[in-house]
């Protein structure tokens, strides 16, 4: 009986607060006390929310039709999600592909490089966690050619290794792809920025190591589950490739074959290639972006990337942070406010001109307006 009056008080408390005036603490102050008895009433957690257009508030509304115009003059084919005010309010399929491939809000798309974003915050969470540091000798984890104990962790991860990779990979889908890069890596003297897959494939063994679980369970424990993705995972089989959208060469319109995918993903991160959807990685952007994944000086030390040199990790620069990749016929980019709030993600299957970073950060230019 006491529970249930002590219920029905926290109740009657909380609908004072909001005729009180309070409602704003309970929608917008989500460490305020208002904001914690709804929570715990209704059981629901904070997060990137979707909002549908008949209940889009003036505070996320964006002209649709500027967007469309936008991507119509920069020939984009693919899909587009614009997140507002950390709410996901756009989600759509535009332009058509050689063979019109039907699209919807939820199509997949393989991430390429800015799978190395995603690599590089699981790193500075082990490094939050105390598991390793930047400055950890690489030779801590691997017997590597080259590799000695001048070349460290974040070596791997500014592409200041050295280390290079010259021979081709097989078109058929390794499980070994770590010790097939440990194999043929040759170390030329950290020091000078290139820009070499191995890192990152490296990397993505560190990250297991220091986990003390596999990289897909780590990715998936700290970052895909938090941020709330509905339709990312990774390609560990033919079967699973195929239930993406096509990719297309841009010169001459022919699709990609499996066999090209392959090879590319051995030479990257093998079976934990990431496939993904706009609006997954929009919500994986904010998730990263925020204090609730790292601190800011946690963030700031090596999330992201400041001074030009690619690397696959989001570039923050002039207020923005920003990203682009390209995947065998895949082509990614997002803009987005430096606190991940606001932002634009196009992920598309057959590019055939214009700069995808470009037309991202043309279109939040336009949503911020």
């Amino acid at each position: 009986m006491r529970g249930k009056v002590g219920r029905v008080v926290a109740v009657l408390l909380l609908i004072t607060v909001i005729i009180g005036g309070g409602a704003a603490a309970v929608f917008y102050q989500k460490d305020s006390l208002a904001h914690l008895y709804l929570q715990k009433i209704s059981g629901k957690k904070t997060g990137v929310q979707e909002v549908t257009t008949s209940t889009t508030k003036k505070t996320v509304q964006i002209n649709r039709k500027a967007v469309s115009q936008q991507l119509k003059k920069d020939q984009f084919v693919g899909n587009v999600a614009i997140l507002k005010n950390g709410k996901l309010i756009y989600q759509q399929p535009y332009g058509k592909d050689p063979d019109k491939n039907e699209k919807t809000k939820t199509t997949k798309y393989q991430l390429g490089d800015l799978q190395n974003a995603l690599t590089a915050a699981a790193i500075m969470k082990l490094a939050a966690k105390g598991r390793l540091s930047l400055d950890t000798p690489v030779s801590h984890y691997y017997e590597l050619n080259g590799a000695t104990s001048e070349m460290t962790v974040g070596d791997l991860m500014n592409m200041t290794s050295g280390l290079t990779l010259d021979v081709t990979p097989s078109t058929e889908l390794s499980t070994d792809v770590i010790p097939w890069n440990l194999a043929n890596a040759v170390g030329q003297g950290q020091g000078a920025y290139s820009f070499q897959t191995v890192n990152y494939a490296l990397l993505s063994g560190i990250v297991a190591q220091a986990a003390g679980i596999s990289y897909q369970k780590y990715l998936d424990k700290i970052l895909l589950q938090p941020a709330g993705t509905k339709q990312t995972g990774f390609v560990k089989s033919a079967a699973a490739q195929s239930k993406l959208v096509p990719a297309y060469s841009a010169d001459n319109a022919s699709k990609i074959t499996q066999d090209t995918l392959f090879q590319t993903m051995n030479e990257r991160l093998g079976t934990g290639q990431l496939y993904t959807t706009a609006g997954d990685l929009a919500r994986l952007t904010n998730y990263m972006s925020s204090s609730d994944f790292l601190s800011k000086k946690q963030r700031t030390s090596g999330l992201f990337e400041e001074n030009g040199d690619y690397t696959g990790r989001l570039a923050r620069a002039g207020g923005q942070l920003t990203g682009e990749a390209r995947f065998s016929g895949y082509a990614s980019a997002l803009a987005f406010s430096s606190n991940g709030q606001t932002g634009v993600v196009l992920m598309s299957n057959y590019q055939v001109q214009g700069d995808l970073s470009k037309t991202a950060q043309a279109l939040l230019e336009q949503i911020n307006d």
